[in-house]
């Protein structure tokens, strides 16, 4: 199982750089996002495909400890699928 820490804005540049961590990661994905203070929409883009390319690899994709401008963007967005065990 991998762990990652979300960086505290999780902008295009930001989900950019978490791609190519990704990219490298083979396995369950446990991503911390209890230090997000903003989320943008290439951010959320990012989590709800590595979650579908997850799933479809058999692997696990957690959100841990999401904050609470994390979960409010994620809801607002529409990508309560990120948030389903909450």
């Amino acid at each position: 199982m991998t762990r990652l820490a979300l960086p505290s804005t999780l902008d295009l540049a930001a989900a950019t750089a978490l791609l190519d961590t990704l990219r490298g990661v083979s396995g369950d994905i446990v991503l911390d996002a209890g230090g997000v203070e903003r989320i943008g929409v290439a951010g959320i883009q990012l989590l709800l495909s590595a979650q579908a390319t997850a799933d479809g690899a058999g692997h696990a994709l957690a959100i841990e400890a999401p904050s609470e401008a994390f979960c409010t963007a994620i809801r607002i967005s529409g990508a309560d699928a990120l948030l389903a065990d909450r």
